[in-house]
């Protein structure tokens, strides 16, 4: 989510903002030494936090050796007087600032019931890594309060309280064995989680909630192939409804075109003839995604043997049928497979050299063998589900740019296809 309030980069200091960025002048170290500054590092009590903290796992703080900023969230390693380490992630947006224009209070209060309860489902799953939660709690939103009136407490932001795993995020040595060692661990680890049989409650209570599956009834989720074919029809109609309407963001003023609603005939027309028959490689076996696989959201040790601890941060979880399941992994480089269940590189950085490219897509093929051998099934799905992929990965990647020009590309795609897969007499 922008951030259009913004008008400095100092969050401490402003009010203007209802995102807080990060504190000028900290290099994230020696918090709690000064907690009782003027004016304080952060504009919301970080001794509240603490003290709730104390309050809700039952041991005082002693230290903050270390505060981290990521998307969403600012985290803090906390020590414990009871010698136990723990990692606390506190949101960096309170629902109850002024101006504040983010996501509606109901999506964020489903994000961290999801995100709690996957953990607890996961603890039983020890090869899936997930964190161990101590304590969580959702935002609340005043109704009673001063629209203009900046909150005195941390109420409006979630908060979530883990035992620390040893290691750090972002650990990715130079030398190229540890580097392998790493990606081994983690396609076991993505392998797991893609064979692990997920509970029928858990799916028909989380699936129609969590962005960005279409909201569709509890009822009719199965894994077979025509549920799969409704999910992804659902999902065209819920983005692009009838000429005229809005489409995206509400504030970016745009609304559904001729173009953009002749492409969402031409999708809805080709999702039913593009999904195998089932039977073909548990295609509609519905599986758990984290949503942002990656070393960002690993702690891993940085040892002479790097071992991964922990998978973290499921925000952007959700549960899909395994044909539309996403294999990538973010390092420096983010590894893909494309249509034809090839590896393939994105996100590389500027000025990449070819012995860059060439050492990461070695990277990239090694993960995605290490994947192959402990899921034999993932690949040969992703290549069965080529064109819904296509459909499904288009959709969940537009940003709200042009959507005339966007969806008329998409649109002339599937009539493409159409006319190569519809029968002849249609």
């Amino acid at each position: 989510m922008a951030d259009p309030a913004s008008k400095s980069t100092d969050s401490s200091s402003s009010s203007y903002s209802w995102w807080d960025e990060w504190p000028q002048d900290f290099d994230g170290t020696g918090l709690f030494e000064r907690l009782t500054d003027e004016p304080p590092l952060f504009r919301f009590s970080v001794q509240d936090i603490l003290d709730e903290v104390k309050d809700n796992v039952g041991s005082r703080v002693i230290g903050v050796p270390c505060v981290s900023s990521g998307s969403n969230y600012f985290g803090m390693h906390v020590k414990l007087d009871d010698g136990k380490d723990t990692m606390l992630r506190i949101r960096r947006c309170d629902v109850n600032w002024p101006r504040y224009d983010g996501f509606p209070i109901d999506t964020l209060a489903i994000e961290v019931e999801f995100e709690a309860a996957t953990y607890r489902l996961l603890r039983a799953q020890p090869e899936i890594l997930a964190s161990k939660l101590l304590y969580y709690r959702g935002p609340v939103q005043r109704k009673d309060k001063d629209p203009t009136e900046i909150p005195k407490d941390l109420v409006g932001r979630q908060l979530f309280v883990f035992e620390k795993a040893e290691g750090a995020n972002n650990v990715w040595p130079a030398d190229r064995d540890k580097k392998l060692a790493i990606l081994t661990q983690c396609a076991s680890m993505r392998a797991a989680l893609f064979r692990f049989e997920l509970p029928l409650d858990f799916v028909k209570l989380w699936l129609p909630q969590c962005s960005p599956n279409p909201k569709i009834s509890p009822d009719i989720i199965t894994p077979t192939r025509q549920f799969v074919i409704d999910f992804l029809l659902s999902k065209v109609q819920e983005m692009i409804k009838n000429e005229g309407d809005m489409i995206g963001w509400e504030s970016d003023h745009n609304t559904v075109g001729p173009i953009a609603f002749k492409a969402k005939g031409s999708l809805l027309r080709l999702i039913p003839l593009i999904f195998p028959p089932e039977g073909v490689h548990a295609c509609y076996r519905l599986v758990l995604e984290h949503g942002d696989f990656g070393i960002h959201n690993m702690t891993i040790t940085d040892s002479d043997t790097p071992a991964v601890t922990s998978l973290y941060d499921w925000e952007t979880g959700h549960i899909v049928p395994a044909i539309l399941s996403d294999p990538q992994i973010a390092t420096h480089v983010d590894f893909e497979l494309d249509g034809d269940g090839v590896p393939v590189l994105s996100r590389l950085p500027d000025g990449a050299t070819a012995e860059y490219i060439a050492d990461y897509e070695g990277y990239a093929k090694h993960y995605f063998k290490v994947l192959d051998e402990c899921a034999p099934e993932y690949i040969p799905i992703v290549k069965a589900g080529k064109d819904a992929r296509h459909i499904w990965f288009a959709l969940k990647a537009w940003r709200g740019e042009d959507p005339e020009g966007y969806f008329g590309t998409l649109g002339s795609w599937a009539d493409g296809r159409w006319r190569e897969l519809a029968p002849v007499n249609v």
